[in-house]
């Protein structure tokens, strides 16, 4: 059976960033359906952390209260921890949070619900349509809906990829992550400290150990897509050898779950962030941390600018004009895609000091702490 229908706007995806654009949008007034291909809850690969301006954003959006009742683990400090040992630590003003992603999502598309929007599950979109120049909805095997905006907010491989005449990101463009949750493993230096691992075996890339949620903790490796091509080892040759590595965070820790990977599209890239009634947003605009592979705040900050454009553009007939597209391309760019860019220096920077075993220098060390401080080793955080 067909589901048909019109609405202002139409979101294609209803992760962070669909919910977080939804939910402003009909806050706003406007008439809002939001559709994603998988049936909820659905789980989502992923590292669960929520950073403390992720928080921020989520409060803003009504879901704060909602994600404190669920299940989650406080991150207090951080620490770059390097294979001779060296830790370089740093404290929160604001705690982050993990949050395993069927409650986080949960929250979020309560939230969206509650708004009023219109939600469709388990319906896949396969092409945006278009007409007068312009984009105006979206059709699938059971779908056909126009709008007056659109917005893609269904990650890696989106279905606005085709309406934009791009290819899907690769090389430097592109990281691969997989994580495994484990039950039993040791924190001496605190149960509300994520540990970041730069290894020699994951060159453009770390490993984590996260806080513990009910006793089990998000454990992961990230590494740049052309590094891991060049490594030579699957993902979980790379997870098992990190947990070889380091016997006094495992020695009681029991796998508690499967290996699981996936793509994270990296900012910054050079491709459209819109075209005439579409604007894209999260991981379909490619905006995960290049450093990190953080994602969750720029999904629901970038959802956040989405809206605030949309709404613009919707109040004044709908169409995105090129003074509307010009601006939500500066916005992004000052928010996520010129930090970016910083930060993938940062990253060429990190490798030489692994490839040279820098991290020994005693002047080096200060110089990383000064930077961790001053957040060269993270996006999002406060």
């Amino acid at each position: 059976m067909e589901i048909a229908g019109e609405s202002d706007a139409l979101i294609v995806g209803a992760g962070p960033t669909g919910c977080a654009a939804g939910i402003l949008l009909q806050r706003a007034g406007f008439n809002v359906c939001v559709v994603d291909s998988a049936r909820f809850p659905r789980d989502k690969v992923c590292g669960d952390a929520v950073s403390n301006q992720g928080m921020r954003l989520i409060e803003a959006l009504g879901a704060g209260a909602d994600v404190r009742r669920v299940p989650h683990a406080r991150v207090a400090h951080a620490a770059a921890v390097f294979p001779d040992g060296t830790r370089i630590k740093r404290s929160y003003r604001e705690a982050g949070y993990i949050v395993r992603r069927i409650p986080l999502d949960g929250c979020l598309r309560g939230r969206l619900e509650a708004s009023g929007a219109r939600v469709i599950e388990d319906c896949h979109v396969s092409e945006l349509t278009r007409g007068n120049g312009r984009v105006v909805g979206a059709i699938g095997p059971k779908l056909s809906w126009t709008a007056r905006l659109v917005i893609a907010a269904d990650g890696y491989g989106s279905v606005a990829q085709r309406a934009l005449n791009v290819a899907a990101p690769r090389g430097k463009q592109l990281a691969v992550s997989a994580t495994a949750y484990y039950r039993n493993v040791s924190f001496p230096h605190g149960v509300d400290t994520a540990d970041h691992f730069f290894e020699h075996e994951l060159p453009y890339g770390y490993s984590w150990i996260f806080p513990a949620v009910d006793g089990v903790s998000n454990v992961g490796v990230y590494i740049r897509s052309d590094a891991y091509a060049r490594a030579g080892k699957p993902l979980n040759a790379l997870m098992n050898g990190f947990i070889a590595r380091h016997p006094e965070r495992f020695a009681r820790a029991e796998r508690v779950s499967a290996l699981r990977s996936w793509p994270l599209p990296l900012a910054p890239r050079n491709t459209p962030l819109s075209v005439p009634g579409l604007l894209l947003a999260g991981d379909a605009a490619g905006f995960v941390d290049p450093l990190s592979g953080e994602g969750i705040w720029q999904a629901l900050h970038s959802g956040t600018s989405a809206a605030e454009l949309a709404a613009e553009a919707l109040r004044n007939g709908g169409e995105l004009t090129p003074r509307l597209r010009r601006r939500y391309d500066s916005a992004c760019a000052r928010a996520i895609t010129r930090p970016s860019r910083r930060r993938a220096w940062v990253q060429q920077l990190m490798h030489q000091v692994m490839k040279r075993r820098l991290y020994k220098n005693r002047l080096l060390q200060r110089a990383l702490r000064l930077g961790y401080q001053r957040r060269w080793l993270e996006n999002g955080k406060g």
